[in-house]
């Protein structure tokens, strides 16, 4: 029989990665981009992913996620919408796919908790 999973936010994913709970499988178009992290925040973001096993740019870019979406719920939803619009000129940028997985130890993988996928 099949139980209904409620749908995780960004951080519970983000928490499942971390402690195994959870994997991740993705592709997706990227972008070329330098940034410098402040150490307190780098060390964090290293450790999580020693800890999840996992590239720290999977790590960064999950974090990434849980700031937008913590940040969309506060926003009315027409800035919400300016934010999320994918302009032109984005679109023609210089972009590569990237294909990203970390291993979970449960059956299941974050696009199917997301979603609302239901646990065997």
């Amino acid at each position: 029989m099949e139980t209904e999973v409620p749908k995780l936010t960004d951080a519970q994913i983000l928490a499942g990665i971390i402690t195994g709970d959870l994997g991740l499988s993705q592709t997706m178009a990227t972008v070329q981009r330098s940034h410098r992290f402040p150490l307190h925040i780098f060390s964090q973001i290293e450790n999580m992913a020693d800890m999840a096993k996992a590239p720290v740019s999977v790590i960064i870019n999950e974090l990434l996620e849980c700031g937008l979406e913590s940040v969309k719920k506060e926003l009315p939803q027409s800035v919400v919408d300016q934010i999320i619009t994918v302009t032109a000129k984005q679109n023609n940028r210089s972009s590569k796919t990237v294909s990203s997985e970390v291993k979970r130890q449960t059956g299941i993988t974050h696009k199917q908790l997301k979603k609302g996928k239901k646990r065997p």
